[in-house]
């Protein structure tokens, strides 16, 4: 509270100049991007997964023309649960990822000043904070991508150093767990970064140092074992999303702004020894360094001979450069005299505003009827790489009924279904064979008046089956946690309290 009373009208100023980055997101309808609405369909059947009582959320049963897929098991769920509080409180779909990505935006301004302000002056931090708004990838990221969950996991980056800084166990742990939550890939990238980050403030323990990482990948383990262990039934590993080699990206991305931070930064810290001493500008400097190298086409050979490609896009490297020129324009004002430091930072306020000019314009907006968002059926992603492998030939239109007899003579009546228990009547004749127009996945088990029966899926389109004996019966079948994904639910629970007993022991000592 006393920093925010200290602050106010240097917080105040801050919000004002972020708020042209923001702008585009008042306008009427949406924008035009890569992935934007394909984050509005995906959150909206979430949210009806959710709603249903599937908890955690893994498995979207609209999607797929209605046949299901499982990519909330598998990828950046986080903003979803984040846009369920917008969503009780009455906003629409459209409204609510809108409103998300705002708050990123303004959140990582803040979030910055408030780290950035432990380290350097008051006004070191503020522009260093503005640079983390106006680095042209940043914005590229909203207004070109529609990245919602890299949005994310860049407005918690600059949260996680700022609980770093105030040695808050508790708040970096959270912040851990929602940055692996917020997006797979930049977790992976960000981490090594943080963790580089605590380890050269040399506390007074490697354990105390690296306790709220483990904190926060235990309270995030409900996500991320699942992810990856669920990946074996997947034909991820077999499909190509992406031709890395056609994203490596131009000078204007970089930005020219960042380029002058990093190479005046460089000659800085090479020209005075004093400051070199100090092993936070290095650490900065190279990140920033090695971020652009692997960004560019400088980078080729190594992305043909090192296990990067996971990344997908070479220009995601740019996230971290992101932070790294962050820190790095508050190092440079801070270590210029103070006459010069206002008109330095007004100098590269200007320079960054150029650079990030050309992405803070989408190409285009349209008003669509919120309706089509919420009725859509695409799986939401690129080549459908979280498609079950035994899926051979997957469904092309949606279904006429949800249960139908394969083999066998009998009627089906009274069907319901949604997006965690489908029920149906079943009068058999003989033995029939029910087919369930929903894809099969580990989760999915069936019972025939409350007793399990087996589930076939050993058809074309991977679609759940099993037999029914003659009689009139109530057929269920349900979707739920695996042992594995159970396990890992209670793991995070389990971490949730630790966290809170160590905190509490903290506070007693």
């Amino acid at each position: 509270m006393k920093f925010l009373k200290t602050h106010k009208l240097t917080i105040l100023l801050l919000i004002l100049l972020s708020l042209p980055a923001l702008l585009p997101l008042f306008r009427d309808g949406f924008f035009q991007s890569d992935d934007g609405e394909w984050m509005i369909i995906r959150f909206s059947a979430f949210h009806q997964a959710l709603v249903d009582g599937q908890f955690p959320v893994r498995f979207l049963h609209r999607l797929n023309y209605g046949y299901g897929y499982p990519v909330a098991n598998f990828l950046y769920p986080g903003f979803m649960y984040l846009g369920e509080p917008l969503r009780l409180l009455g906003f629409g779909f459209v409204e609510i990822i809108k409103i998300t990505i705002g708050i990123c935006l303004l959140v990582s301004a803040l979030f910055s000043y408030f780290w950035l302000g432990r380290v350097f002056g008051k006004w070191s931090a503020f522009f260093g904070a503005l640079a983390y708004v106006y680095v042209p990838y940043h914005l590229f990221d909203v207004y070109k991508r529609g990245s919602v969950g890299e949005v994310l996991a860049l407005a918690l980056l600059p949260f996680i150093f700022w609980q770093m800084e105030r040695k808050s166990v508790f708040w970096t742990s959270l912040g851990v767990a929602f940055l692996i939550l917020s997006h797979n890939t930049l977790a992976f990238l960000f981490l090594p970064v943080c963790i580089g980050y605590v380890l050269l403030k040399k506390q007074k323990s490697f354990f105390s140092s690296i306790s709220p990482f483990l904190f926060g990948i235990g309270l995030s383990s409900f996500f991320w074992f699942p992810a990856l262990y669920d990946l074996q039934y997947t034909v991820f590993n077999k499909t190509k999303v992406s031709e890395w080699g056609q994203y490596f990206p131009d000078i204007s991305l970089i930005g020219i702004s960042s380029l002058f931070v990093i190479v005046a930064s460089g000659i800085l810290v090479i020209k005075k020894r004093d400051i070199s001493k100090s092993l936070f500008p290095i650490y900065f400097l190279c990140i920033a360094i090695a971020s652009v190298f692997f960004a560019t086409s400088l980078s080729n050979i190594l992305w043909e001979i090192l296990p990067v490609s996971f990344v997908q896009f070479p220009f995601r490297f740019l996230a971290i450069t992101v932070i790294a020129v962050s820190f790095l324009t508050a190092f440079l004002l801070e270590h210029v005299s103070k006459k010069v430091r206002l008109g330095l930072g007004i100098f590269l306020l200007i320079l960054f505003a150029i650079s990030a000019n050309p992405y803070l314009k989408p190409e285009s907006y349209f008003n669509k009827d919120e309706m089509l968002y919420v009725t859509n059926e695409a799986t939401t992603t690129v080549q459908d790489e979280y498609m079950p492998k035994w899926v051979l030939e997957k469904p092309s239109e949606h279904f006429k009924s949800k249960v139908e007899i394969k083999s066998g003579e009998g009627e089906v009546s009274s069907t319901s279904y949604d997006g965690k228990r489908i029920v149906t009547t079943v009068d058999a004749k003989t033995n029939v064979v029910l087919t369930i127009h929903a894809i099969y996945f580990p989760g999915w088990k069936a019972y025939v008046d409350k007793q399990e029966v087996a589930i076939s899926y050993a058809n074309k389109k991977g679609l759940i089956e099993l037999a029914v004996p003659p009689g009139k019966h109530v057929v269920e079948v349900m979707f739920g946690e695996t042992p594995q994904r159970l396990a890992s639910d209670v793991i995070s629970v389990g971490f949730g309290i630790a966290l809170l007993s160590f905190v509490s022991k903290k506070k007693q000592e």
